[in-house]
C-alpha cells in the first residue's frame, strides 16, 4: 500500500494558494511613473523654485528669471532678448505640465463624468476640453496683440520695425508662453504612450520649436504673431466640434465641423501664402540686405555675408552683436513655413476626402462610448495637434461599424490614420468629424 503523504502546514497551504491564484503585477516604468505624477512632480519644482526666491534673498537674481520677463530696457520701456529667458521658458513648460494635468483630472474629466460619460469618453473630452482652453486663451490674446499693432491685416507693414529687437512685455510674454507650450508638447508625447504618429509629431514639434527660437532671437517678432494666430484659430474650431460631438449635439457639431473646414481654408491656404509671398517679395524691399548693429538697429555693412556661415549665428552668440539680413536667411525662415503650408494642404486634402465620402456613403458610427472594454484604465494623453496641424487625437481609435451595425470585429490602433483603406476613412472621420454615436 502506498505511503500516505505528510499533511501540509497552514503555512505551506497558503503559499500554494498565493502563488497559484495571485496575478502578475505589472512592474511601472520609470516613464508610466512620470505620466502619474505629472501633478506633483511639477508643483514640486516649482514650490522649490519659489521657496528658494522668498528664503534666500541672496539668490533672487539667480531665481527671478523664472518667474518674470528678464531685460527690461527701462529708457525705451521695452524688453530685448538674452539668456535669461531660458529660464522663463523652462518654467513656464514646468507650469503647463501642471496645469494641463489638473485641468483634465481634477476639473475637465469630473466634469464629463458628471455629464454623464463613460470612463474612457470622459478622458477624451478633458482631453479636447484642455486644447479649447489653450488655444481659447492664445488665439484670443494673440488677435489683441496683433489687432492693435501697426501690421493689422497689412502683412508688408509686418517687416518694417525690424532690425530693432525691442518688445513689448505682453508680446514677449506671449511668444516665449506659447514656445514653452510646444517645448511642453515634446515633453508630452515622448513621456506618454506612443502612438503610429509619434515621429511625425515629434519631428513637427520640433520644426516649430525651431522655428518660434530662431525667430524669437532674430527679432522677428510681428510674424511670429501673425502666424500663430491664423494657426491657433483651427487648432481653437476642432475641440469645439469635437466636445460637442461627444456630448451629443449632432447638429451643433457638424455646423462647427463645417465652420472648422471654412475656416482652415481661409487661414491656412488664402491668408498663410499671402503671409509666404510677402515674405518673398517685401523682405527684400522693406528690409535691407546687409548687417546691423545689436544695440542701436543702424546699418554697420550693406554686405549681409561678412563670412560663409558664422554670422547665421551671430544673434545667438551676443545679443548686442551684429545681426545680418541676406537671401540665404530670408530663405531659411520661409522654407520651415513652407513646410508647414506643405502639411497643412495633405491633412486638409484628408478631410475634404473624408468629407466627401461622409456625403456619399452615410456617417460611419463610433460605438466606443457605450460598447468598448472598461477593464483596462487608458493613460492620459493629449498629443496637441501642432502649429500646422489640426490632427489633434483623442485617444485610440474606436471599433468601427457601418450604420446597419456590422461590426468590424477589431478595434484599430492609436495614431493618425492613413487614408489608403475605407476603414482608415472611416476611424479618421470619427477623429475629426462628427460620427452619430450609437
Amino acid at each position: 500500500m502506498a505511503k500516505e503523504a505528510p499533511p501540509q502546514s497552514v503555512m505551506e497551504r497558503n503559499a500554494c494558494v498565493s502563488t497559484s491564484h495571485r496575478p502578475a503585477v505589472k512592474e511601472t516604468t520609470f516613464r508610466e511613473w512620470v505620466v502619474d505624477n505629472q501633478i506633483g512632480i511639477s508643483l514640486t519644482i516649482l514650490s522649490m523654485l519659489l521657496a528658494v526666491h522668498h528664503l534666500y534673498p541672496s539668490l533672487r537674481p539667480y531665481t527671478t528669471p523664472f518667474f518674470q520677463l528678464s531685460y527690461y530696457q527701462s529708457s525705451q520701456g521695452v524688453y530685448v532678448q538674452g539668456w535669461d529667458d531660458i529660464y522663463f521658458v523652462a518654467s513656464s513648460a514646468i507650469a503647463f505640465t501642471a496645469i494641463r494635468a489638473i485641468a483634465i483630472d481634477w476639473v475637465l474629466r469630473p466634469l464629463a463624468i458628471h455629464a454623464g460619460l463613460k470612463r474612457k469618453a470622459s478622458i477624451r473630452l478633458a482631453e479636447q476640453g484642455w486644447m479649447w482652453l489653450y488655444y481659447a486663451f492664445f488665439w484670443t490674446f494673440g488677435m489683441y496683440i496683433w489687432s492693435n499693432s501697426n501690421h493689422w491685416m497689412d502683412f508688408g507693414a509686418i517687416w518694417d520695425e525690424w532690425p530693432a529687437r525691442g518688445v513689448s512685455g505682453s508680446l514677449k510674454w506671449y511668444l516665449l508662453a506659447q514656445l514653452s507650450f510646444w517645448l511642453q508638447q515634446i515633453f508630452v508625447i515622448n513621456v506618454e504612450e506612443r502612438r503610429k504618429d509619434h515621429y511625425q509629431m515629434f519631428t513637427h514639434h520640433i520644426i516649430t520649436s525651431t522655428l518660434l527660437t530662431s525667430a524669437y532671437i532674430y527679432g522677428f517678432y510681428n510674424v511670429s504673431n501673425v502666424v500663430l494666430c491664423l494657426m491657433d484659430i483651427v487648432d481653437l474650431m476642432l475641440p469645439t466640434a469635437k466636445i460637442l460631438k461627444y456630448f451629443g449635439y449632432e447638429l451643433a457639431c457638424n455646423v462647427a465641423f463645417g465652420v472648422f473646414m471654412v475656416t482652415w481654408l481661409i487661414t491656412r491656404h488664402i491668408f498663410y501664402p499671402q503671409l509666404c509671398w510677402s515674405i518673398f517679395k517685401n523682405v527684400p524691399t522693406r528690409m535691407s540686405y546687409g548687417c546691423y548693429s545689436g544695440t542701436t538697429a543702424e546699418m554697420i555693412s550693406p554686405d549681409g555675408y561678412p563670412d560663409q556661415l558664422t554670422h547665421l549665428f551671430y544673434p545667438f552668440l551676443n545679443i548686442d552683436g551684429p545681426i545680418c539680413m541676406n537671401r540665404t536667411i530670408k530663405w531659411i525662415f520661409l522654407s520651415l513655413l513652407l513646410s508647414l503650408q506643405a502639411l497643412s494642404i495633405v491633412w486638409f486634402a484628408m478631410v475634404i476626402r473624408v468629407a466627401v465620402g461622409v456625403l456619399r456613403t452615410g456617417n460611419a458610427e463610433d460605438t466606443r462610448s457605450d460598447d468598448e472594454d472598461e477593464e483596462v484604465e487608458p493613460r492620459l494623453s493629449s498629443k496637441d495637434g501642432p502649429i500646422g496641424s489640426a490632427s489633434n487625437t483623442d485617444g485610440t481609435n474606436p471599433e468601427w461599424r457601418r450604420s446597419n451595425g456590422s461590426s468590424t470585429g477589431r478595434p484599430r490602433a492609436r495614431g493618425r490614420v492613413r487614408l489608403g483603406e475605407q476603414s482608415d476613412r472611416k476611424a479618421l472621420l470619427g477623429r475629426i468629424g462628427c460620427d452619430k454615436p450609437t
